[in-house]
């Protein structure tokens, strides 16, 4: 976890181990008092551009923010024991696959109320706005535009000498193909590639490509268990083969930017979102860029998605301020001079003409990546159901008694099948 540290007890507190009756008690003072709660997963880079527009809110006299940060792996689960608790923080990050789950629940505050007052979504996208949209009412506001890729060390396939095929129709087993080419001209101690067979955004790209998807609208399952039966055996086979690290080292990584292969120069490619690669870069020496993620079909893997929103918890104390500071995190002029496109290319279109003439080269590789993925990417998909992230943590455990020889890909991914299965009846 990671908080603005200076004055705030309660930021110090949490940083402390606090126990929930502190949060919750400590959380109150804060609601009374007018402050806004603030919580998002993220990275250095996130945290520090979040942690600047802070900064700017406060010093501009319109409020006081209390920070909280972790990596997406321990997120979810700060947000389950605040939410038992009562004591959700006033605006959330929230994230595609959950938004539908949290707004079901009763934990998230409609916004629709507050546009045209505390909020301005005047100039925003409203294909991206009916992305935050549950049963007819806005529970989120998109931060950004983005979709799934595959990052690259740029640097070392330049030194190689070797230029990547078209991206926009090469398959996996052209990705096989070149990790077999490249394999013995890597660097000592890089792999081609990480190992995605964890990963549930990948695993989405897999079964897309076949004319599926991960859930229906009637939110059942939307793939086979062959589907993931083929997945299983697609990354058992790269680990076999020496294309990705072996078990024990890819384990190692936790979820967290800056324990990626990758990123510490254990593999060639990656998976993180378009988003993701200002903070990618930001932890790496060499340069990096993202392409299209090889297809394993017919149909387009890829689509795009709201990278996250941000939503207001249900009991927020001050709805109004939760929703001043939403409003000024989006459309502020000053705060995304600050915030770039680090979550996402911005719906605000008016913000996106200002800001993107003074974006970095890294900046302007997502611009043009989204360029090429827009005309290339298959409707968004339905919302994710009840439960599914349960389902989506459940993938590792399931990947990993595979990829350490305990079950067979067919054992392991039958297994996690019948058991997603069994947790969407409930």
């Amino acid at each position: 976890m990671t908080l603005k540290m200076d004055r705030r007890g309660f930021g110090r507190l949490m940083g402390g181990g606090a126990s929930l009756w502190a949060l919750a008690s400590t959380g109150a003072l804060a609601q009374a008092n007018g402050s806004v709660r603030l919580i998002w997963w993220g990275n250095p880079e996130r945290d520090k551009r979040t942690n600047a527009v802070v900064e700017l809110y406060e010093g501009g006299g319109m409020g006081e923010v209390v920070p909280e940060t972790y990596a997406w792996g321990d997120y979810w689960q700060k947000l389950a024991t605040q939410a038992a608790g009562n004591s959700l923080p006033d605006v959330l990050q929230m994230d595609y696959r959950y938004i539908f789950e949290w707004a079901r629940r009763g934990q998230l505050e409609p916004l629709d109320g507050y546009f045209g007052n505390e909020i301005d979504v005047s100039d925003y996208d409203e294909n991206q706005l009916k992305g935050g949209m549950v049963d007819g009412k806005t529970y989120g506001i998109s931060l950004g535009a983005n979709s799934m890729t595959h990052v690259y060390n740029k640097a070392v396939l330049g030194n190689i000498g070797y230029e990547l095929p078209d991206s926009t129709t090469w398959t996996t087993e052209d990705f096989v193909n070149i990790g077999k080419e490249l394999k013995d001209q890597l660097p000592d101690g890089m792999a081609f590639s990480e190992n995605m067979g964890s990963q549930e955004p990948r695993l989405q790209t897999w079964v897309r490509s076949r004319g599926k998807d991960l859930y229906t609208s009637e939110g059942e399952l939307g793939f086979d268990a062959q589907d993931v039966i083929d997945y299983f055996v697609y990354w058992k086979m790269m680990q076999d083969e020496g294309l990705t690290q072996p078990a024990d080292v890819q384990a190692q990584d936790s979820g967290k930017m800056e324990e990626r292969m990758h990123v510490n120069g254990k593999s060639l490619f990656g998976f993180i979102h378009s988003n993701q690669l200002v903070g990618n870069q930001q932890l790496m020496t060499d340069e990096v860029d993202i392409v299209m993620i090889p297809n394993a079909g017919d149909s387009p893997g890829h689509y795009m998605k709201p990278s996250m929103f941000f939503s207001m918890s249900a009991n927020a104390g001050d709805k109004a301020a939760a929703a001043k500071f939403i409003s000024f995190f989006v459309s502020d002029e000053g705060a995304n001079d600050i915030l770039l496109i680090e979550r996402g290319v911005t719906a605000d279109a008016s913000i996106r003409e200002r800001i993107t003439p003074g974006l970095t080269e890294t900046e302007q590789k997502i611009i043009r990546f989204l360029n090429m993925v827009d005309t290339r990417v298959g409707a968004l998909p339905p919302p994710p159901p009840a439960n599914a992230g349960e389902i989506d943590r459940a993938l590792r455990p399931a990947w990993e008694s595979v990829a350490f020889g305990q079950v067979t890909p067919e054992e392991g991914a039958t297994a996690w099948y019948d058991d997603a299965a069994r947790i969407l009846k409930r």
